[in-house]
């Protein structure tokens, strides 16, 4: 990597080398993709390989926010420490229009008990913030280690400025930014728009980090579904939705019963009659699955697939399995499955600037013998 951090380059964020939120502010962008493109290669160790990683936005991009709320102070983890938080007044990786939020409510938030995850003792534990990229709208959502309303203050300063305010309850003893909506302040959702298509989008549910890339990716899945379409780990419906336009019917599957109830709202907002979610783990689904389908889509979180899963997906038979992913690593292992299929393309984008992840984008067609 040392390679790539020549031309002198100014990080524009105060806390980086502090901070653990980026790494790579101090390389030249260009650089950075082709670091990336290097390390996604090493990882894949032959399995497939990248040409080049399409850019993004390296600043301005990222839709979702935890804020770290303990020991005293506001902000993200030092880099290489868990222990320790550090106290940002700004981040660069944010969109504008959360970092607006973010600061507006800083030192309201300092004067909250926060929550020590060492000793596992207080009240704020975090402050999510999230922006859609297409239609600006802000949500906050705070994280309470108890179904307890103290943020009367903090929430008045922000009430007439963002579109959601939620609170979570999150009491166990594990770190999460997430848990029980316990009380909604304004709205409960905030809405994204990608390329007509509305998405509601929720506390507690996931939607990619980077709408701009997210865009780019999901034309290109476009392009290549057709006929009898299963997405798997669909989330809210972000590509069921996507791509129903250019499919016979498209049977979404998604595990959390929060995003497949957003799901079928989003359904609705777009008047979309040809796709189905259903709530079930993936690999449930598809011990009892017919097998007509024409293309499965899979975009599993950063752990992958499970490997019974990816076998069964190689018996289905289907044309075209496309598999989007976060993780270089499991989709090197995942694909070692995918025995009665051959790799048509693979693309690698650029969906978390600064940082050394990629997102990879890969289209499998059927071998026939």
């Amino acid at each position: 990597m040392e390679k790539y951090r020549g031309g002198g380059t100014v990080p524009p964020c105060p806390h980086f080398g502090e901070c653990g939120g980026c790494r790579f502010q101090d390389i030249a962008y260009e650089g950075q993709l082709a670091f990336k493109r290097e390390l996604a290669n090493e990882i894949l160790d032959g399995a497939a390989a990248v040409e080049r990683v399409e850019p993004s936005r390296p600043y301005r991009y990222r839709s979702r926010m935890d804020m770290v709320t303990a020991f005293g102070k506001f902000g993200l983890r030092q880099a290489g420490g868990y222990r320790t938080v550090v106290d940002i007044s700004s981040c660069a990786i944010m969109q504008e229009g959360s970092e607006a939020a973010f600061r507006k409510i800083r030192p309201h938030v300092l004067g909250i008990e926060g929550y020590d995850y060492i000793r596992h003792s207080g009240y704020l534990r975090y402050v999510v913030v999230r922006e859609a990229m297409y239609t600006g709208q802000v949500m906050v959502n705070f994280v309470t280690s108890r179904r307890e309303n103290r943020l009367g203050p903090v929430i008045e300063t922000i009430r007439d400025e963002v579109h959601s305010i939620s609170l979570i309850c999150s009491e166990g003893l594990a770190d999460l930014s997430f848990g029980e909506i316990f009380d909604t302040i304004k709205n409960g959702y905030i809405e994204e728009s990608l390329d007509g298509i509305r998405y509601r989008i929720t506390p507690n549910s996931f939607f990619q980090s980077n709408a701009e890339a997210a865009l780019r990716i999901y034309r290109t899945i476009r392009k290549r579904a057709g006929g009898r379409v299963l997405d798997l780990c669909a989330g809210v419906g972000g590509i069921s939705l996507f791509v129903a336009g250019t499919a016979d019917h498209v049977t979404g599957v998604e595990r959390s019963s929060e995003a497949v109830e957003t799901a079928n709202i989003n359904k609705e907002l777009n008047r979309i009659v040809n796709v189905d979610f259903v709530c079930s783990d993936a690999g449930e689904f598809l011990r009892g699955a017919r097998r007509d389908y024409n293309t499965i889509i899979l975009d599993p979180p950063r752990s992958g697939m499970q490997k019974g899963a990816m076998e069964q997906i190689d018996r289905m038979g289907a044309d075209t399995v496309i598999y989007m992913s976060c993780n270089p690593l499991s989709f090197r292992d995942d694909i070692q499955a995918l025995r009665g299929y051959a790799i048509e393309s693979i693309e690698a984008f650029d969906m978390f600037g600064q940082t050394p992840h990629v997102e990879l984008l890969c289209v499998f067609t059927r071998k026939h013998y």
